[in-house]
């Protein structure tokens, strides 16, 4: 049994399942951002519309496909959350998770604190009346518990039903919670006769506590066929993990940052590594290709196609040259490109959505070392003086005017304490000293439901910083109290990341990157998906869709009365446009397409936000 999350932090602590190193710790996230960003802004994702009737034979998928959710195609409901971000070596690139989330991203019972079913994931009627002579009718998948998020306890479980002629709902196979990061194969027989006929279908779901992004399974390359033996059902070559930046240090830099460099290619890596799986396939030969394209659809680079043998059930690596490759410096304040790599392959295959993976790079105005989806939550807790304390190396002097924070809620409700908003000139663990540069007292941890969910701290006091290392981060007010930080565990940058506790410096030995990011510059134009928090009077909202067409959305963060609420739409100069008296939605139709400003007044309480605003027509 596990407690609820509004518990005291030293109960949380022991029981709910946290990882610790001295005092770190690493814990479950309360929700989904990136659900709760694709639920509010795409409603039609999240229901299920098919005009299939009956499935017709083989049934199968890997998850590869685009979106976040299962397949309308496929399956019936939208409790999984289809990503490449929770597995550790997936079959091919792409898995179904399982946790303690709703589909809108959201605990389903905030106050469960016990086990119970959670997420399911079940496929839509299937033909097996052909075959009720037929004996060689497999439902192979593979499953991983934990992966890279929370490690489902021996009370959780992974649960696999059949569906028979009556409507009943029959168990077939269960395995219990554990830590692991393997995946595991399992093939179940369909050879019974109340199995064996038109609208047969089978499901999976999992025994979760249903208060957090908790107790994790991940699903892989899941095929019901007829007329095979078990462990031989797959015949298929893929990639197995998403593609991450090109750039040496960081996943993104502000883009004067880079047009600095001296060198620009010596910041980029020198060549592409990726690794394609044979699953069963044979011998054959893969033909392997990489492109980089501005956002224009401008070739920038393009590899020669290379061509290596790959044998059944093994992986090969491909390592291309970029050939002292570097992204082109414009004029633009920001910039994005496309990177595809793709493979071809001799002769057919039973899947092609697995063989191309993507990634968008981009330079804006911030250093970022993490991904931009959190895994699981990171703190720290002691006796006194508890710090965060980030490493960044700067590229050109230049103005420190914000620093983005995804902060995780622990369970404990943290939105009434206050931090420090730090920036140190030097941290120094093994002589155990610091110069602290700068630091902005009465800040508060905010918490926003949306995609990539960081919120925007403003320096009261801007600062001028040369090229070189600079930390930023936070000092607790309160030592004992845990106030998360979200943790990225697919890139690894733990040899920046410090904190104090007790009297001490330490480096952090919990591998993984913590989601904070400094941001510089002339201006705070930034990325739509940062809620911008100006002053400890800010009035915090959400707007979409981003970008708009016609209408917008207003969604405020804690209670207000309508009749009081204002806005205006400035252009970049700060010449009002539009403004009056906030409704449901704010009629954009007049405007061109282009970059705005909303501002949100609440005249009540004396509060006001800044919001990006794009148009697109």
């Amino acid at each position: 049994m596990k407690y609820l999350f509004f518990l005291t932090l030293s109960i949380y602590l022991v029981l709910c399942g946290l990882e610790t190193v001295a005092q770190e710790s690493i814990f479950p996230l309360r929700g989904n951002p990136v659900l709760k960003g694709v639920a509010s802004t795409k409603q039609g994702e999240v229901l299920r519309t098919t005009s299939i009737d009956t499935l017709l034979m083989p049934f199968i998928d890997d998850f590869s496909r685009e979106g976040v959710y299962p397949q309308a195609d496929r399956w019936m409901d939208s409790g999984a959350f289809i990503n490449t971000s929770f597995p550790v070596n997936p079959i091919t690139i792409g898995v179904a998770t399982l946790d303690g989330l709703n589909q809108f991203g959201n605990p389903y019972n905030i106050n469960s604190g016990t086990s119970v079913p959670a997420d399911y994931l079940t496929s839509l009627p299937i033909d097996l009346s052909a075959n009720v002579n037929d004996t060689s009718i497999w439902l192979s998948f593979f499953y991983q518990p934990q992966g890279l998020g929370d490690a489902p306890e021996a009370g959780d479980s992974l649960v696999v039903e059949f569906r028979d002629t009556s409507g009943n709902w029959i168990h077939r196979w269960s395995v219990p919670g554990r830590e692991d990061t393997v995946f595991q194969r399992v093939n179940l027989r369909v050879n019974n006769r109340v199995f064996l006929y038109r609208g047969f279908q089978f499901r999976f779901y999992n025994y979760a506590t249903v208060n957090g992004n908790r107790d994790h399974w991940n699903l892989d390359y899941v095929i019901l066929r007829t007329n095979t033996v078990a462990n031989d059902s797959i015949r298929d070559n893929g990639f197995i993990r998403p593609r991450y930046s090109l750039l040496n240090e960081y996943q993104a830099m502000p883009y004067s940052h880079y047009k600095a460099l001296g060198a620009p290619a010596a910041a980029i890596t020198a060549s592409i590594t990726d690794s394609i799986r044979d699953i069963n396939y044979g011998p054959t030969s893969f033909i392997y290709t990489s492109t980089i394209k501005d956002e224009f659809g401008n070739s920038l680079y393009a590899s020669a196609p290379s061509s290596l043998p790959g044998a059944s059930n093994s992986i090969t690596a491909f390592n291309t040259s970029l050939n002292n490759f570097s992204y082109p410096i414009t004029s633009a304040d920001r910039a994005e490109f496309e990177m595809k790599n793709y493979v071809t392959i001799t002769g057919a295959q039973s899947n092609l959505f697995n063989d191309t993976v993507k990634y968008r790079q981009v330079f804006d105005n911030f250093y970022a070392y993490d991904d931009g989806t959190a895994e699981l939550g990171y703190g720290v807790t002691g006796n006194s003086g508890v710090k965060m304390a980030y490493k960044f190396d700067v590229k050109k002097a230049d103005t420190l005017r914000a620093v983005d924070i995804y902060f995780n809620p622990t369970g404990v409700n943290v939105s009434t304490s206050l931090f420090q908003l730090a920036v140190w000139e030097n941290v120094d663990p093994s002589g155990n000293t610091e110069n602290l540069l700068y630091r902005e007292i009465n800040q508060r941890p905010q918490n926003i439901d949306s995609l990539n969910g960081f919120s925007r701290y403003t320096l009261d006091t801007l600062i001028v910083l040369q090229p070189g290392p600079v930390w930023v981060g936070f000092i607790q007010n309160s030592a004992s109290l845990l106030i998360g930080l979200g943790l990225d565990r697919n890139t690894d940058n733990h040899q920046n990341m410090f904190y104090h506790v007790d009297g001490y410096w330490y480096a952090s030995s919990i591998e993984g990157s913590w989601m904070m990011r400094p941001v510089f510059g002339d201006t705070l134009a930034g990325p739509i998906s940062v809620q911008e928090l100006t002053k400890n009077n800010s009035l915090l909202f959400d707007s979409y869709p981003q970008p708009a067409n016609d209408l917008v959305r207003i969604v405020v963060n804690g209670p207000v009365v309508s009749e009081m609420l204002r806005f205006r739409i400035l252009d970049i100069s700060g010449k009002t446009l539009s403004e009056g008296t906030v409704t449901d939605f704010i009629d954009v139709k007049a405007l061109p397409a282009g970059c705005y400003f909303l501002q949100l007044t609440d005249e009540r309480r004396a509060l006001q936000g800044t919001r990006k605003l794009m148009i697109h027509r």
